[in-house]
């Protein structure tokens, strides 16, 4: 709230000095106006004239933009809303013409002269009009790109849930095959996780500690089924740990190591997890690193709907990120993903963010998967 109410002081404080440079352009029409009258005045009565102007003209623009935005010149209405403000238009131009010649008459008893000023009152109230009218156009394209780009997060969140569902459900079908005891224990860690999803349904983003330890809960699952011989290790940078990544982030990622790195793990099989806090020169980073040790790949690694999904969100989300897969050496796999470090929720993603999400090649990347 206070950030909110800083926010608007800023903007009218910026208003009021934008106002007043305006109408400072108008200062040598005004002198030449009087020069031509044979009736001239230095450049300091000609600053001050044209400061009444401008503060008589300020007292109606909170009347001028109410009724902009009860009627608006648009489709289906222009004809009633045009009736309006002709109406109101030469009452703005008389109202604002007689006080200034008042004003200027009080002043310096010169406002015998001054009613010419009906003329240019007609532009200033249409300017107004056209000024606020674009305003409140661009602040509605803005909440329908936001609203849209929430609706497309979220739909790419509810494709990882059940995506992830069915893999876990599937492994605990496979084991009650096997071990019924095991199979128990899997179920009841999945309905953990489950919790835990549900607690963050309608967050985009949450703490790394948070992702972390639904990643151990996932992991525990996978480990029940290969009998305890998949092992993973933390290595997160204390700093790192209340910093917002995006809910159901890291999953995926550790599903891909599992699903495609180990066949059978074997005693030694390990997953590592680390995350660092870096500089760099466009801000602070969080750069984090999913490792296995597994068979790798030898050609381009294939991305299913979890890690195209990944992809999607870290581009609506963030400006500066990125998520590069690679081989590494002597065997195994590294996913390494770059974010923006911070702690404090992003309320209203870029609207290009949104659209560059919705690229072709991501589209195709999910589709393939």
């Amino acid at each position: 709230m206070e950030s909110l109410l800083r926010g608007r002081w800023t903007r009218w404080v910026l208003f009021l000095l934008g106002w007043a440079a305006l109408s400072l352009l108008f200062a040598p029409e005004a002198y030449l106006s009087f020069y031509l009258r044979n009736a001239p005045i230095s450049w300091l009565e000609t600053v001050e004239l044209t400061v009444i102007n401008s503060a008589i003209a300020l007292v109606f623009i909170p009347g001028i933009v109410f009724l902009t935005r009860r009627f608006p010149i648009e489709r289906g209405r222009w004809q009633r809303s045009l009736a309006v403000h002709v109406v109101a238009c030469l009452a703005f131009s008389v109202a604002h013409s007689f006080l200034y010649a008042v004003a200027c008459h009080a002043w310096r008893d010169v406002g015998e002269t001054l009613f010419v000023r009906f003329h240019p009152n007609l532009i200033t109230y249409w300017a107004i009009v056209g000024f606020t009218q674009a305003f409140e156009y661009f602040r509605k394209y803005q909440q329908r790109e936001r609203e849209i780009t929430r609706l497309q997060l979220q739909a790419l969140k509810a494709q990882l849930q059940p995506h992830f569902l069915f893999n876990a459900l599937n492994t605990v079908s496979a084991m009650m095959h096997v071990d019924v005891k095991r199979a128990d224990r899997m179920l009841s860690r999945l309905s953990e996780l489950l919790r835990m999803t549900l607690n963050n349904i309608e967050r985009q983003e949450v703490r790394l500690a948070d992702e972390i330890a639904f990643v151990e809960a996932y992991l525990d699952i996978e480990r029940e089924r290969f009998g305890g011989r998949l092992a993973m290790r933390i290595d997160a940078a204390p700093e790192t740990l209340d910093a917002l990544v995006p809910a159901l982030f890291l999953q995926p990622l550790v599903e891909n190591c599992v699903r495609h790195g180990f066949t059978t793990p074997d005693a030694g099989s390990l997953i590592e997890i680390r995350a660092r806090r870096d500089e760099h020169r466009d801000g602070e980073r969080l750069t984090l690193t999913v490792t296995d040790n597994g068979r790798g790949f030898v050609t381009t690694p294939r991305e299913g709907v979890g890690i195209a999904n990944t992809r999607k969100r870290l581009a609506q989300l963030y400006d500066r990120q990125s998520l590069n897969i690679a081989a590494r050496s002597p065997r195994g796999a590294v996913v390494t993903v770059e974010l923006p470090f911070h702690k404090e929720p992003d309320e209203h993603p870029s609207v290009d963010r949104g659209r560059r999400a919705l690229g072709a090649h991501a589209d195709r990347l999910a589709a393939e998967g």
